[in-house]
């Protein structure tokens, strides 16, 4: 795994960022075909034309890299570098109009995200994690909320998609030790939270393409990611995610879900 991100992957990566913003965009708010996926999730023009822009790019650019996206087919060269893609992530809010949509890119070494990039273009908001630097949004430095206790924080979630009983449960206890809580925000409250407006966020049944681009950026603002457990995440992991401000809330929050 490389300890720095070399600057032609940041530059890159934030060149694919313009691009996809210019195609979300275009479509935003338009009355547009909206079709179902195998597993009933929604798919629009948008998505599928966002990837396979960023796809062009990429392998035009470095084209022995894998590529991992959401809409079209992996592209496996057994590289050390891996391109994770999330065209839309939230594309039932960009249906709606709602502005909380963006889009997720990731750049892995041996299977570790070392740059993420979370851009949510109708909020005219882009968050830069690289591997142990500090995160940006829209080129200032951020930083995580410095709140300590967990009766003080700010929780959000989507939980209306919790696949377990159990951990429903066990979040509906969460936040009721929190200060605030909220439904929905898809990955705009990863960059709430990267930038010191919220401490904590839950999740279930993610994939790959929704969680590895929020990891360099969170961790790079001061905060911790994990499965529910408060296992590191992977390739692998079981589709649950929490974040968190600081290792004192994280250490909290995973005691709660997991009690």
């Amino acid at each position: 795994m490389l300890n720095k991100c070399p600057n032609e992957f940041v530059i890159f990566i934030d060149q694919l960022a313009d691009h996809s913003e210019k195609i979300t965009m275009e479509y935003f708010r338009k009355n547009i075909e909206i079709d179902a996926k195998s597993d009933d999730t929604p798919v629009t023009i948008a998505d599928r034309n966002c990837e396979m822009k960023i796809r062009d790019l990429i392998t035009n650019k470095y084209p022995d890299h894998n590529i991992l996206g959401e809409e079209f087919e992996n592209k496996n060269l057994n590289s050390e570098f891996t391109w994770v893609i999330d065209p839309i992530d939230g594309t039932r809010s960009y249906i709606a109009g709602h502005k909380d949509f963006g889009t997720l890119i990731a750049l892995l070494h041996n299977n570790i995200p070392i740059l993420g990039i979370i851009n949510c273009p109708a909020h005219n908001e882009r968050w830069l994690g690289k591997i142990n630097e500090k995160s940006s949004m829209n080129g200032e430095v951020i930083r995580t909320s410095k709140n300590d206790k967990l009766e003080d924080c700010y929780a959000f979630t989507s939980g209306l998609y919790f696949e377990d009983d159990n951990f429903k449960k066990v979040y509906d206890r969460l936040i009721k030790k929190t200060k605030y809580h909220r439904f929905g925000g898809d990955c705009y409250m990863y960059g709430m939270l990267a930038s010191g407006l919220i401490e904590i966020v839950v999740e279930d049944t993610l994939k790959v393409h929704d969680y590895m681009a929020l990891i360099p950026v969170i961790e790079g603002a001061g905060g911790c990611v994990s499965d529910r457990f408060g296992k590191k995440i992977n390739l692998e992991s079981d589709g649950s995610i929490v974040a968190s401000s600081s290792k004192i809330i994280h250490k909290e929050v995973i005691q709660i879900l997991n009690s």
